[in-house]
Protein backbone atom coordinates (compact mmCIF):
# COMPACT_ATOMS: atom_id res chain seq x y z
CA UNK A 1 0.00 0.00 0.00
CA UNK A 2 1.19 3.04 -0.79
CA UNK A 3 1.89 6.06 2.26
CA UNK A 4 -1.08 8.25 2.84
CA UNK A 5 -1.22 12.13 3.61
CA UNK A 6 -0.93 12.82 7.21
CA UNK A 7 1.97 9.86 7.24
CA UNK A 8 5.25 10.35 9.41
CA UNK A 9 8.29 8.79 8.15
CA UNK A 10 12.01 8.55 8.64
CA UNK A 11 13.47 10.04 5.53
CA UNK A 12 17.41 10.70 4.08
CA UNK A 13 18.51 13.76 2.57
CA UNK A 14 21.23 12.94 -0.09
CA UNK A 15 24.77 12.67 1.44
CA UNK A 16 23.06 12.60 5.19
CA UNK A 17 23.92 9.30 7.83
CA UNK A 18 21.01 10.55 9.76
CA UNK A 19 17.72 10.22 9.24
CA UNK A 20 14.52 13.21 9.99
CA UNK A 21 11.32 13.01 10.19
CA UNK A 22 8.44 13.78 7.45
CA UNK A 23 5.25 13.86 6.96
CA UNK A 24 3.57 12.97 3.65
CA UNK A 25 1.59 15.62 1.84
CA UNK A 26 0.91 14.13 -1.19
CA UNK A 27 -2.00 11.83 -2.21
CA UNK A 28 -2.10 8.00 -2.50
CA UNK A 29 -2.22 8.55 -6.24
CA UNK A 30 0.57 10.33 -6.15
CA UNK A 31 2.25 8.14 -4.04
CA UNK A 32 2.01 4.95 -6.05
CA UNK A 33 4.93 6.57 -8.50
CA UNK A 34 8.78 6.90 -7.62
CA UNK A 35 8.25 10.07 -5.42
CA UNK A 36 6.24 11.33 -2.36
CA UNK A 37 5.76 15.28 -1.16
CA UNK A 38 6.66 16.05 2.46
CA UNK A 39 7.11 18.69 4.42
CA UNK A 40 10.34 18.69 6.89
CA UNK A 41 9.92 18.13 10.40
CA UNK A 42 12.63 19.98 12.92
CA UNK A 43 13.14 20.41 16.61
CA UNK A 44 15.39 23.30 16.20
CA UNK A 45 14.57 26.53 17.40
CA UNK A 46 11.16 25.40 18.34
CA UNK A 47 10.46 28.61 20.39
CA UNK A 48 10.75 30.64 17.49
CA UNK A 49 9.15 28.26 14.91
CA UNK A 50 6.23 27.36 17.11
CA UNK A 51 4.59 30.82 16.71
CA UNK A 52 5.12 31.25 12.91
CA UNK A 53 2.28 30.98 10.62
CA UNK A 54 4.24 28.76 8.03
CA UNK A 55 4.97 26.35 10.78
CA UNK A 56 2.77 23.61 12.59
CA UNK A 57 4.05 23.14 16.17
CA UNK A 58 3.92 20.00 18.25
CA UNK A 59 4.69 18.47 21.63
CA UNK A 60 6.45 15.69 22.78
CA UNK A 61 4.28 13.03 23.08
CA UNK A 62 2.22 13.99 19.84
CA UNK A 63 1.32 11.84 16.52
CA UNK A 64 5.06 9.85 17.47
CA UNK A 65 7.12 13.23 18.07
CA UNK A 66 9.84 12.56 21.51
CA UNK A 67 10.57 16.05 21.76
CA UNK A 68 8.60 19.74 20.73
CA UNK A 69 9.05 19.89 17.14
CA UNK A 70 7.43 21.57 14.05
CA UNK A 71 6.50 20.79 10.71
CA UNK A 72 7.91 23.37 8.41
CA UNK A 73 6.04 24.06 5.24
CA UNK A 74 8.34 26.03 3.70
CA UNK A 75 10.54 22.69 3.47
CA UNK A 76 7.77 21.29 1.47
CA UNK A 77 9.29 19.36 -1.49
CA UNK A 78 9.75 15.67 -3.27
CA UNK A 79 11.70 13.00 -2.38
CA UNK A 80 12.64 9.80 -3.91
CA UNK A 81 10.90 7.07 -2.03
CA UNK A 82 14.06 5.45 -1.92
CA UNK A 83 15.15 7.82 0.63
CA UNK A 84 12.23 7.15 2.89
CA UNK A 85 12.09 4.10 5.07
CA UNK A 86 9.10 3.18 3.42
CA UNK A 87 9.64 -0.72 4.47
CA UNK A 88 9.97 0.02 8.72
CA UNK A 89 5.95 1.78 7.76
CA UNK A 90 5.00 4.91 9.04
CA UNK A 91 6.24 5.64 12.73
CA UNK A 92 3.22 7.63 13.39
CA UNK A 93 0.05 10.22 11.69
CA UNK A 94 -1.08 13.72 11.87
CA UNK A 95 -4.91 13.48 12.76
CA UNK A 96 -7.66 15.91 10.65
CA UNK A 97 -7.40 18.71 12.17
CA UNK A 98 -3.48 19.11 12.31
CA UNK A 99 -3.31 17.67 8.88
CA UNK A 100 -5.72 20.67 7.96
CA UNK A 101 -2.90 23.31 10.15
CA UNK A 102 -0.40 21.87 7.72
CA UNK A 103 -2.06 22.77 4.70
CA UNK A 104 -3.16 25.67 5.67
CA UNK A 105 0.73 26.57 6.19
CA UNK A 106 1.04 25.13 3.03
CA UNK A 107 -0.85 27.68 1.46
CA UNK A 108 0.60 30.81 4.18
CA UNK A 109 4.01 29.76 2.14
CA UNK A 110 2.43 29.79 -1.42
CA UNK A 111 0.12 32.38 -0.63
CA UNK A 112 -3.36 30.70 -1.22
CA UNK A 113 -6.10 29.61 0.76
CA UNK A 114 -5.82 25.88 1.33
CA UNK A 115 -7.82 23.25 2.29
CA UNK A 116 -7.55 19.64 2.17
CA UNK A 117 -9.47 17.79 -0.36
Amino acid sequence: MAPQAGQIYWAYDDGENDPHLVVVVSKEEFNRGTYLVVVTVTSKKYDIRSKLPNCVPFRAGQFCFTSDCCAQAESIGAIEKLDVRIELGPVGALDENRMRDLIRAIGYVIDAECEPA
